[in-house]
């Protein structure tokens, strides 16, 4: 028998992850937002030996939110690995509407 430990893959910063985001809004209502995330783990250990598959990637991403009226939106986004040390390397795009409600409309 052999018992195998598999670490998480954390975001969160005291579980060596970071998110970073830069966010501007224009005055017609547009925002723009450049995103940046960093984290690490899912190392396994078989049998107390830690293994060398600690995954630890970087990704960038940018959101584009463009209002349609008052409580509409639509927002586009893209994001991809920058680095990979092990683990998945993928790039993304999305398009989402967004309906939009309470004060401050």
């Amino acid at each position: 028998n052999s018992l195998l430990i598999n670490h998480p893959i954390c975001l969160k910063p005291s579980d060596d992850g970071h998110q970073t985001h830069v966010v501007h809004s224009f005055d017609n209502g547009v925002w723009l937002a450049l995103d940046g995330t960093w984290y690490s783990g899912g190392r396994t250990t078989i049998n107390g030996i830690e293994k060398d598959n600690l995954q630890s990637n970087t990704r960038a991403g940018l959101t584009l939110a463009v209002p349609v009226d008052r409580h509409h939106s639509v927002k586009f986004d893209a994001s991809s690995g920058t680095s990979t040390r092990t683990g998945t390397e993928f790039t993304a795009y999305g398009v989402a509407w967004q309906y939009r409600w309470g004060g401050g409309l």
